[in-house]
């Protein structure tokens, strides 16, 4: 009851072979929504990573014009203990723009599957 820890975070070099690596041994993260990556491009240009690739391993991105950070989540591993692997690329943020850009790929997909008008 109360605060505690929620999750924790590990920083990473390159996140691509990290979170195979993770996925190999049976790791299980959040699931993206496919439309969450159609406004990535847009959102964020100077990202350098294949974006299949990124949608792929369900690897989120967020940053600025400056740079950008590259991370993910897994399911709740120790009670409802999280683990986040994050990669920077000259960005000192939190993912914050993913928060609005999930629920917006959410929407766009219940949009299309019929359950939102």
């Amino acid at each position: 009851h109360g605060s505690g820890i929620q999750h924790l975070a590990f920083l990473t070099n390159d996140i691509i072979p990290t979170v195979k690596s993770h996925r190999q041994n049976d790791i299980r993260f959040l699931d993206v929504p496919d439309t969450y990556y159609e406004v990535v491009p847009d959102r964020l240009p100077n990202v350098t990573e294949d974006l299949g690739v990124l949608k792929d391993l369900r690897v989120l991105v967020d940053g600025d014009p400056e740079g950008y950070l590259l991370q993910m989540f897994t399911e709740n591993i120790i009670g409802p203990i999280f683990f986040e692997i994050i990669q920077r690329k000259n960005h000192q943020g939190f993912g914050e723009g993913n928060f609005q850009a999930l629920f917006d790929a959410i929407e766009r997909d219940q949009r299309r599957r019929g359950f939102l008008k």
